[in-house]
């Protein structure tokens, strides 16, 4: 189970992705039930080395494929996310595709994610 926060009616948690052996944490990631797909931010695809430091605003959404995605306990192998500018205060997002693969179960009562699956 991973704890998710409330902020002006949005659901929050942390997320953690691999990428050539680099971890790197997410602090703010939006969970998004009307979004296809899991992205993370341009900043922090950089830090990481997913995209180089000289790609440019206008060449996105794209999609790069990490090593694992991680919330909590609940962690997807090989797992393909968009590149996208979001908020300054977003540092990412969780959506359908992620929530599914994973068999997500959202909580509102005890404000948790968990999961029946794991691939």
């Amino acid at each position: 189970m991973k704890s998710l926060y409330l902020e002006k009616g949005l659901l929050y948690t942390e997320m953690s992705i691999i990428y050539n052996g680099q971890t790197l944490t997410l602090r703010r990631v939006l969970v998004n039930t009307t979004s296809l797909k899991s992205g993370i931010s341009v900043k922090l695809a950089k830090d990481i080395g997913l995209i180089s430091s000289e790609c440019n605003t206008f060449s996105f959404p794209m999609e790069r494929k990490l090593d694992y995605v991680s919330v909590g306990p609940l962690k997807v192998k090989d797992f393909k996310v968009e590149i996208d500018d979001y908020r300054k205060e977003v540092d990412g997002v969780i959506g359908l595709d992620f929530l599914k693969k994973v068999g997500a179960k959202i909580n509102l009562d005890s404000m948790t994610l968990s999961g029946s699956r794991v691939s």
